[in-house]
């Protein structure tokens, strides 16, 4: 069976930003908009951004540079579209900007959300601090960059800082340990934006400290370095998002460990296969899963392509794996995933998470396990993350909980489907307004499994 994904949320979301400072034209070709997508299509309008639906295209028409400064700025999206809408006013160190709501609890409430993620992102002058209103002004400033444990900054500020390093025509430079959440970076300069890109190791040594170093029994590490500079005009092109990465996610796990057919196949189109976006689907690959991308093309600046997945072979399980915390960050958004799956694989998986998302992450973690462990598997939460020991045969789980967490819900649908349970995830309509139609779809996998 072929499916088609919703596109990418995030990579969506970064276009739309794209588009705005081009001075001219883009064409999003075979378009269909992500969950949320077309309402923060609209924010960006007060930024001065066109767009039309003209058959399978989205035309959007850009402001370039030269975009308009709106005085009131929204709060109410996730972190990371309200970190690229403020950016996009920072370029400005003059004038005045207000976050406001309500005065009344909620109200209030979202003003705080926001004012706690600006001073994270950014240096500021406030003007006027109430409880439902925040007047301020950009500084010039730059915070000090902060890199994670894994010596990478973290996607959100990275992305902000290209994006006002581009919208302030200045000069940056930075250098990281991995490769994670380069999509915006691939798109800037695909879009032309003067910027070099590459990996740095040995060959940036001379000969002399080679040798000195593996003398001094010293491990070389490869770095990932990037530098920006001025660009003066952005040209529009034509641009396609692909698949989500977390939906292609679901539909692999379903096909691996709901007894599909030996005869079947699962196809997905057009995936998104940037390798720091689709580790999960490596990490699945790795255990055991039968997945193969079959069509990989190397296009928009970016990589994405057809996957097949097959069921396991006769006798075969998955196999515990253990994940580190750079793997995991890959595929944070699958991990509830990897959690499932580990449940039919044979042997322990250590799930490990990257050091500044253990904290947030545990509460979320201990929720997901006392959900896994109402199949009979035993699931372990420790301060790094999960360790996970599978079973050979899971009869049984209901009751399944997702907390209104759409990631963790899809996860517990695909396992709940596996299963063949009639009840829905509790909380499930989550899914629905992240990922629409994908459950549905998920349902037709195992109608097409039984009818045949």
């Amino acid at each position: 069976m072929e499916f088609c994904l919703n596109p990418d949320r995030e990579r969506m979301n970064l276009t739309l930003v794209m588009a705005l400072l081009v001075n001219g034209r883009t064409v999003l070709e075979d378009f269909s908009w992500a969950s949320g997508s077309e309402r923060f299509a609209k924010a960006l309008t007060e930024f001065g951004l066109e767009y039309s639906l003209q058959g399978h295209q989205l035309v959007l028409d850009g402001k370039g540079f030269q975009y308009a400064l709106p005085s009131m700025l929204p709060i109410d999206f996730a972190e990371r579209e309200n970190v690229l809408l403020w950016t996009l006013a920072s370029k400005d160190s003059e004038q005045l900007f207000t976050f406001a709501a309500e005065n009344d609890e909620a109200g209030i409430a979202s003003v705080a959300a926001a004012k706690n993620q600006l001073l994270s992102y950014f240096k500021v002058e406030i003007e006027t601090d109430e409880p439902a209103r925040l007047v301020f002004k950009f500084s010039a400033e730059e915070p000090h960059i902060k890199k994670d444990s894994l010596g990478n900054v973290s996607p959100v500020m990275r992305n902000r800082m290209l994006l006002r390093a581009v919208v302030r025509s200045e000069y940056l430079s930075f250098e990281e340990r991995t490769t994670v959440h380069d999509q915006w970076t691939r798109m800037l300069a695909y879009f032309g934006v003067k910027l070099r890109y590459e990996s740095r190791g040995m060959e940036q040594l001379s000969e002399f400290e080679r040798r000195l170093m593996i003398a001094q029994g010293k491990k070389i590490d490869r770095t990932q370095f990037t530098e920006l500079f001025e660009t003066k005009v952005i040209t529009g092109r034509e641009y396609y998002v692909p698949g989500d990465t977390t939906e292609a996610m679901a539909f692999a796990l379903l096909a691996t460990v709901g007894n599909m057919p030996k005869d079947k196949v699962v196809k997905l189109l057009n995936v998104d296969l940037n390798t720091s976006r689709a580790g999960a689907l490596t990490c699945l690959k790795r255990m055991g899963a039968n997945i193969e991308t079959v069509t990989r093309r190397e296009k928009f600046g970016d990589v994405f392509g057809d996957v097949e997945i097959y069921p396991l072979e006769a006798g075969k399980r998955l196999q515990g794996r253990r994940f580190s915390e750079d793997v995991i960050s890959t595929g944070i958004e699958e991990y509830a995933f990897l959690a499932v799956a580990a449940c039919f694989a044979e042997g322990e998986t250590i799930l490990r998470l990257p050091k500044e998302s253990r904290e947030a992450m545990r509460p979320v973690n201990e929720f997901l396990a006392e959900n896994l462990r109402k199949t009979g598997v035993e699931v372990g939460v420790y301060d790094d993350g999960l360790v996970v020991r599978g079973m050979e045969t899971i009869v049984n789980g209901s009751g399944f909980d997702c907390g209104q967490n759409p990631q963790m819900g899809l996860a517990l649908s695909a396992l709940s489907l596996s299963l063949q349970n009639d009840e829905p995830v509790l909380g499930a309509e989550c899914i629905e307004s992240v990922f629409p139609g994908v459950v549905e779809n998920l349902k037709r996998v195992l109608v097409a499994e039984v009818s045949e």
